[in-house]
């Protein structure tokens, strides 16, 4: 009885160790709509701007750029790299356009700078897949700058790819790597082809996997040390288990030896063991005898 009520919950801490490990591998649900609005104001944009009938584009994001450019101190050369953070003040407009198949939002910021996102229309989708960025280096922003004047940066991926009628979303951040310039589009969520009046609300989100979070660190951590000590328990319990098997097994072991009247009706219920088969099998032979004869 209590051997297998002993294994029974070694089956149990053998279940819940295996449905620790599960959990961990496991995601849970998205980050909040507005967790990192904090860190960085968020830009509201629609095109065309100022209609209050009519909105192909509505996108809120926050912008951050980091530039890396050469520049030269004394004689050495060196790579340098600038951090730009852009507040309300730094925005000073924005304009697009609105197409059947092609729609596209132009940001102007730190007067001379520009940006531009274009989306384009596939059948039941929508990607946003081409960005152009004029920008300016000058001595104010980027000290010791071997070059000066405007530059410029093109650059096609898909960045987003959704259904009509979706919103996306992803607060952790749309990449987008030009080369000399990075720019971190932060709380983003655009719908493109919004074709509504702006006052409404976005459509149902389609959310960005990196916004799907997974299990913290720490949290993580505490299910592996949990883990492990269940792991721990179903083999001291195992090794316990053995060990009383094996010492009732040398008890019994000792006990028959020990006894030799124990011993001495071994031997005898042997031996009448062997006489029975003996007289076994003198009576089947008389039998096969008897059948020979018959015949």
């Amino acid at each position: 009885m209590s051997m297998s009520i002993s294994f029974k919950l070694i089956d149990i801490l053998e279940f819940f160790v295996v449905y620790l490990i599960l959990i961990s591998k496991k995601t849970c649900s998205p980050v909040d709509e507005y967790e990192a609005e904090d860190q960085f104001p968020v830009f509201e944009f629609t095109i065309p701007r100022n209609d209050p009938t009519y909105a192909c584009i509505k996108l809120q994001t926050s912008l951050f750029l980091a530039v890396t450019y050469p520049a030269k101190i004394g004689n050495e050369e060196v790579l340098k790299k600038v951090n730009l953070s852009l507040s309300d003040s730094d925005i000073s407009s924005y304009t697009g356009f609105c197409h059947t198949d092609r729609n596209q939002i132009e940001i102007v910021f730190l007067n001379e700078w520009r940006l531009e996102f274009y989306f384009y229309r596939t059948n039941e989708t929508y990607v946003f897949n081409h960005v152009v960025l004029y920008y300016k280096l000058d001595g104010s922003l980027f000290p010791y700058s071997i070059h000066h004047g405007a530059q410029s940066e093109i650059y096609d991926s898909t960045f987003v790819n959704s259904s009509l009628y979706h919103s996306y979303r992803c607060n952790s951040g749309v990449s987008i790597d030009l080369k000399e310039v990075k720019i971190h589009l932060l709380n983003f969520k655009v719908e493109a082809f919004f074709d509504k009046r702006p006052n409404l609300p976005f459509d149902e989100e389609i959310v960005c996997q990196s916004d799907k979070e997974p299990i913290s660190t720490i949290f993580k951590g505490w299910l592996y040390i949990i883990a492990g000590m269940v792991a721990f328990l179903v083999i001291i319990s195992t090794l316990y288990l053995y060990m009383i098997h094996r010492s009732h097994a040398k008890k019994l072991k000792r006990e028959v030896e020990s006894d030799p009247f124990e011993i001495a009706d071994i031997e005898d219920n042997l031996e009448e063991s062997n006489n029975y088969d003996t007289i076994q099998r003198t009576n089947s032979s008389k039998e096969k005898k008897r059948l020979v004869v018959r015949v």
